[in-house]
């Protein structure tokens, strides 16, 4: 290690530089490196230094002493991700942004608390990395979430306007999902008893609607009542889209369960178009008025124009969902046959097994295992012919599960079947492969939501106390996930395990140099090939000092 002081000529003026460097062997052959640049340092400081340097290894000057530093990797690779997503453009420059910031990063290297957020943040760079003027405490690492509540619609807008240009996106799609909150919630506008997707019975919860793009890049996130209906969500997104986007000529993706009638009437009201699904009722009334065939669900795609309804149908039939929904339904149908036998068994051997039991077992199973429309039973004897009091044995009882076939027919027949309808019917302009394409990407939707609720943000439950602060929480939880989202596709494209390199950056620390008692400065080594070669394909260069 040493120090060398090079000249540069700048348009006809020299300047100096002193660089504390040192050398090494790669492949036999011997390199330098910039370890600090100190230029700008006072004069004592580098004379100090220079000390240092010069008596190393005597009694006079402690040798130089490696320490292992703090960690690095997860919050260099995540503000980097961010500074490509554009948010430095959208974020203010404040203590409060950059809290906000840290606990973006947090949410991709934790998955915990605020106060866990503030304990790793003593053992990362992070700080420094986001150049924080202030100590952070267990009171002011909430204002990261106060923040992204306050500059929600802004920060969106600024992200919009950094991450799409001037040419954003033709297609979005739209999707909702509950999450369930913790503890008791008296005072929140929010928080609400409501159809629990989460499988949480007797949780309050909170809906959130997501819009995002083709990529499954999340646009924009919205929390609404625990009790909101699906539908009474969607006419805020096209507002949003056509006031505060500004866009015009789109096409809006949404399930079945999500674009209605009175919407899609609103969506033409703004320019829009739209695609989305029908469900089997609404098929089976339009095979019923001849609109569409049977014979059209096909493996291969098939579609009708209703040009009097400037409407167009695209059909298919996926053979194979169409033999798993019968596999399903015929596992089932054994299943209750398995359950009929135990329970007629078990009533034909207790003298005091009542038949209304029985019966009241059996109907709530087909019930459970939505069998009533084709399966019914019958039992004989119809009556009990020996009285439980005489001490007689109970004559056995025979339990039939019967199978309407018309109706069994009626039911398959739309297996693995599906419609997608859409007020493109321009055939030339949007082709059915098209339309169908964009339908399925509704999976990245399902996706985000999957991410964010259970595979790796874990956003839920929540324990948060004020509406703002769990809006302000959703809103980085979105934002993390467009941090992940993007660094997964970087992963994938390096052909590398998405775990595995998050292990890997988990162990990136820096080395610190002690020179002596007073003077000391830290450094990062090279990393893991791997990681190289994923740094290289994300152009990220790593620092040399820090």
């Amino acid at each position: 290690m040493h120090i060398e002081t090079p000249k540069k000529i700048v348009n006809g003026k020299k300047y100096h530089q002193v660089l504390l460097r040192e050398s090494y062997r790669e492949e036999g052959k011997v390199k330098k490196r910039t370890i600090a640049n100190l230029t700008n340092k006072p004069k004592e400081q580098v004379a100090a230094i220079i000390e240092a340097l010069k008596h190393k290894g005597k009694d006079k000057v402690s040798a130089e002493n490696l320490e292992q530093g703090k960690t690095i990797g997860f919050s260099m690779v995540a503000l980097f991700m961010m500074k490509q997503l554009g948010f430095p453009k959208a974020f203010d420059r404040n203590f409060e942004s950059k809290v906000a910031q840290l606990l973006i990063t947090a949410r991709v290297v934790l998955q915990e608390s605020r106060l866990q957020a503030l304990h790793w943040s003593t053992e990362d760079h992070i700080v420094n990395l986001l150049e924080l003027d202030r100590k952070l405490d267990d009171k002011n690492i909430y204002s990261g979430l106060d923040y992204s509540y306050e500059q929600k619609e802004k920060i969106e807008n600024r992200l919009f306007k950094a991450y799409y240009g001037s040419t954003p996106p033709t297609t979005f799609y739209y999707d909702v999902t509950s999450t369930y909150v913790e503890g008791e919630y008296e005072q929140s506008d929010l928080v609400a008893y409501g159809y629990n997707r989460d499988g949480k019975k007797g949780k309050q919860q909170i809906v959130i609607g997501l819009l995002s793009d083709e990529e499954g890049h999340a646009v924009s996130i919205d929390v609404y009542p625990g009790n909101t209906n699906d539908v009474k969500t969607f006419v805020d997104q096209l507002d949003r889209l056509k006031k505060r986007f500004r866009l015009e000529h789109i096409t809006i993706v949404g399930d079945g369960g999500m674009i209605k009638s009175d919407d899609i009437l609103t969506i033409k009201e703004y320019g829009y178009d739209y695609i989305t699904s029908i469900g089997k009722p609404t098929i089976e009334k339009l095979l019923k008025e001849e609109k569409l065939q049977m014979s059209l669900f096909d493996e291969n795609l098939r579609e009708v124009v209703d040009e009097a309804q400037d409407v167009r149908y695209i059909l298919r039939c996926n053979p194979i969902r169409a033999k798993e929904i019968k596999e399903n339904r015929e596992s089932r149908i054994e299943s209750l046959k398995t359950f009929v036998q135990t329970k007629s068994d078990y009533y034909s051997s207790h003298p005091r097994a009542k038949r209304e039991t029985l019966t009241k077992h059996i109907d709530e199973k087909i019930k459970r295992l939505k069998l009533g429309s084709f399966i019914s039973y019958s039992i004989t004897p119809k009556q009990d012919n020996v009285a439980n009091s005489t001490g007689q044995e109970k004559e056995p009882i025979t339990v039939t599960v019967e199978m309407d076939e018309t109706s069994y027919q009626a039911i398959a027949r739309l297996d693995g079947c599906y419609v997608i309808k859409t007020s493109l019917t321009d055939r030339e302009k949007n082709s059915k492969e098209v339309i169908h394409q964009n339908y399925k990407n509704l999976i990245k939707v399902e996706n985000a939501f999957k991410t964010l609720k259970t595979e790796y943000l874990e956003m839920r439950p929540l324990y948060l106390k004020t509406d703002k602060r769990i809006i302000g929480h959703i809103v980085l939880s979105m934002l993390s996930y467009n941090v992940v989202l993007r660094l997964k596709g970087y992963i994938k494209q390096a052909g590398l395990d998405f775990k595995s390199v998050m292990r890997q950056l988990a162990n990136v620390k820096t080395v610190k140099n002690r020179l002596n008692d007073y003077l000391s400065f830290e450094y990062l080594p090279k990393v893991d090939p791997t990681l190289q070669r994923l740094f290289d394909l994300m152009k990220l260069k790593l620092p040399t000092k820090l």
